[in-house]
């Protein structure tokens, strides 16, 4: 393991979870990007043959209620689907976004939905959105600088 994934890991609570919303606003970002590429995304949910629409809004709100700590907007239920459609091949997303899509969900399930998930799963899938995978060291040592240095959230 590089000294920057046991630097991160050796941080307290409160600023792994600075370091996991900065990685994702990075996730965000590619998946912001991914929507200018679609107008709309759908796909056929296998169980009961309904086609479902993807909820282009769901990672912002998902990032937003981990950072405020609630899920004021449903993103737990929202979520439901469409997980579930990706675990069954229903739903598909290149790989960088499947990535991205993952560690804002888990980020919203650790922060927001109080689950037990591993600090490094978020960072991982998040450094894996990116588009420069070769500078995921350095994308994370900046985030864990920007950490250390932000004011208490």
């Amino acid at each position: 393991m590089s000294s920057t994934a046991e630097d991160f890991l050796a941080l307290q609570p409160p600023l792994k979870r600075k370091v996991h919303l900065a990685l994702c606003e990075l996730a965000l970002d590619r998946w912001t990007h991914f929507l200018a590429e679609v107008r709309v995304l759908t796909y056929v949910e296998s169980v009961c043959g309904t086609v479902q629409q993807v909820d282009f809004k769901l990672p912002s709100d998902a990032l937003e209620a981990a950072k405020s700590g609630r899920d004021d907007s449903g993103v737990g239920q929202r979520y439901e689907e469409p997980i579930a459609a990706m675990q069954d091949d229903d739903l598909e997303f290149p790989p960088d976004v499947e990535f991205a899509y993952y560690a804002i969900y888990n980020l919203f399930q650790k922060y927001a939905a109080g689950d037990v998930v591993d600090d490094w799963i978020i960072v991982n899938q998040a450094l894996s959105a990116g588009p420069d995978r070769g500078k995921c060291t350095e994308i994370l040592d900046a985030a864990i600088s920007f950490a250390r240095r932000a004011p208490p959230i």
